[in-house]
């Protein structure tokens, strides 16, 4: 963004002290007459009230006074130069339309480039190319689209590789989304899945240009590296706290499993899909702030850093509640199959195991529950502190000390268990 800006003389000091801190390139006009140049990525709607913002609050904050004149937004020059690629000389198609896509298939090919202002100067720079690189070849060709009839040659021909690449993503898009929206639903889906596709594809765009900010240095744009961090201590508690909503199911408190090692590791799996869709939707939010310029200084930042955060903490209560549903839900299907005799049931890292019980009968067995059963299997769960954990389908779980009963592993809850001696 280009600024113009009038400094009373006593001010000039301080406002070419300012503008030599800051990497804003300056013209002295002459006259106390300046033209600073503001740089800012991100969309050009919106980018002349953000410079201005911007520019206003550094003065301010520097107590330097000025008179903005008028602002503009540059234009970036057009290069005249591109990259030609050279590869061995083979048969490509005439029509630009098929030669673009053909041409990025062959990229393995390429021997090197040529940088020209058009075909036909690159074709004639191509012995020279091959005197500097006899190792790319002797038969070789300068290929990619071809010069305009109707323009100068000095003016950048037209490349179709990026619009077919971006046509045929948005096709097939669309055509995803309406095998979706029609036939590829499962049974009793609702259409909040193809809103949560779109929204999917819309922060993806948001979440790679929040990405871009990040090496700019500024200390607002280093959210999205704070947030990917959190990621992984955020699905390690979300996963712990599916094992203990699951094991709560059948009456085992916090800790008396042991969930370590593999387990673990499998439970921050099955919860790292909505962590990932939590950083996504939050980076794709901050992604679009920073590119369509909400977040200029002043109360439009504060706005957009407090919606930013009401996201973050809806969304991170949605998806507590919504595992905590999960889990218990699916440990009150496992247990509606235990009593029919299912075999035993994999969840979020907890394996139990079908066993019957048998009393040694040398000592009295020390418990805390239910009296043991001994005439039908039970779930075997190995507990924490030299403590096992039998859950029966009709009694509940009871506590023994390790060792103190024998256990005869079975494939089900439906097999039947050896009469005691």
């Amino acid at each position: 963004m280009r600024i113009g800006v009038e400094v009373e003389p006593a001010q000039v000091p301080g406002f070419l002290s300012l503008v030599r801190s800051r990497p804003w390139p300056f013209v002295d006009l002459g006259e106390g007459r300046y033209d600073v140049h503001v740089p800012l990525s991100g969309s050009v709607f919106g980018v002349v009230a953000a410079a201005m913002s911007e520019f206003r609050h550094f003065c301010d904050k520097a107590g330097v006074h000025t008179r903005i004149v008028f602002a503009a937004r540059l234009r970036a020059a057009t290069d005249p130069y591109r990259r030609y690629p050279v590869m061995p000389r083979t048969r490509m198609p005439e029509r630009e339309w098929i030669a673009a896509p053909v041409r990025g298939l062959l990229w393995w090919r390429i021997r090197g480039y040529i940088r020209a202002r058009s075909l036909a100067e690159a074709r004639s720079l191509l012995p020279g190319f091959a005197a500097r690189n006899p190792e790319a070849g002797e038969t070789l060709m300068v290929v990619g689209p071809p010069d305009p009839r109707d323009r100068s040659v000095d003016e950048r021909p037209r490349s179709y590789g990026g619009m077919l690449l971006g046509l045929l993503i948005v096709v097939a898009g669309a055509l995803y989304l309406l095998y979706l929206l029609f036939d590829g639903r499962p049974p009793g889906a609702e259409n909040r899945q193809l809103v949560i596709a779109l929204l999917g594809l819309v922060c993806l765009y948001g979440t790679w240009h929040a990405v871009r900010r990040i090496p700019e240095g500024r200390v607002d744009t280093w959210l999205p590296l704070v947030l990917t961090v959190l990621a992984a201590p955020t699905a390690i508690a979300l996963g712990s706290l599916g094992q203990e909503t699951y094991l709560a199911s059948f009456g085992i408190g916090s800790g008396e499993v042991d969930t370590t090692g593999p387990s673990r590791v499998i439970a921050v799996f099955s919860s790292l899909w909505l962590v990932l869709l939590a950083l996504l939707i939050a980076l794709g939010a901050f992604g679009f702030l920073r590119h369509f310029h909400v977040t200029v200084h002043g109360y439009g930042r504060f706005w957009s850093g407090l919606m930013v955060v009401l996201v973050m903490t809806v969304y991170g209560l949605t998806a507590v509640v919504t595992l905590m549903d999960r889990d218990r839900e699916t440990a009150e299907r496992h247990i509606s199959l235990y009593r029919e005799g299912a075999a035993p049931q994999h969840h979020v890292g907890v394996q139990p195991t079908a066993v019957c019980v048998e009393e040694t009968g040398e000592n009295p067995v020390n418990r805390i529950g239910p009296p043991l059963t001994t005439d039908r299997p039970v779930l075997y769960f190995a507990g924490t502190g030299n403590v096992d954990l039998l859950w029966d389908r009709e009694e509940g779980t009871t506590r023994v000390t390790r060792f103190s009963v024998t256990l005869t592993p079975v494939s089900s809850l439906a097999d039947t268990c050896p009469p005691p001696p």
